[in-house]
């Protein structure tokens, strides 16, 4: 009687054994799932990343050129500016009537 007891508390052992055995399997798969979706997450995310940044790039480039057109086109009126001012001047001078109603 005692090997029959005994050969039961084995077969017990047995049984918990793998059942435990079956579930850490099965927890084991439902994390290599689990890590395969955040792999694929972390893969779209680095994608989004990766355009979000091309796309800040090309906006930053776009926003240079109109930055550097704004200063040309300021450069272009300044000099435009300061060139009709001295021509006035040179024309004053140049003219025969500058100078006849002063000191008159």
């Amino acid at each position: 009687m005692e090997h029959n007891a005994e050969l039961l508390r084995l077969e017990e052992l047995v049984d918990q054994l793998l059942t435990q055995y079956s579930q850490l399997k099965s927890d084991y798969n439902a994390l290599e799932e689990m890590l395969q979706e955040r792999d694929m997450e972390c893969a779209d995310l680095k994608a989004t990343i990766e355009n979000l940044n091309d796309e800040r790039s090309s906006v930053s480039n776009r926003v240079s050129g109109l930055l550097d057109r704004i200063s040309q086109w300021e450069s272009e009126q300044d000099s435009d500016q300061a060139g009709s001012s001295d021509s006035a001047e040179q024309a004053d001078q140049d003219s025969p009537f500058s100078g006849e109603g002063e000191g008159q």
